[in-house]
């Protein structure tokens, strides 16, 4: 009897968990993020290169310029990648 109601809140907690990607599907979704941030605030400057600094901050380089990303995990609504908002910070270019 217990082995069955010790099962049941197994199976309970377990339908309630949100299925996450690996690390390396998660990473394209945030690089994603960070692309599209990145474009926005660059505009017809087409992006070179994307660094991943750390686990919260991407560098973008486009022509002479560059700026840095910030991602921030987004609450989790749906089984899939970890949904991220990625805010630009401000454009800097070499003289």
């Amino acid at each position: 009897m217990r082995m069955a109601a010790a099962g049941s809140i197994v199976l309970l907690l377990a339908g309630e968990a949100q299925a996450a990607l690996p690390p390396a599907w998660q990473r394209v979704a945030e690089i994603n993020a960070v692309i599209t941030a990145a474009a926005k605030a660059f505009g017809q400057t087409p992006i070179d290169a994307v660094e991943r600094l750390d686990e919260h901050r991407y560098r973008v380089r486009a022509g002479g310029c560059s700026l840095d990303v910030r991602v921030r995990p987004k609450a989790r609504s749906s089984p899939g990648p970890q949904e991220v908002e990625a805010t630009p910070g401000p454009i800097s270019c070499r003289r």
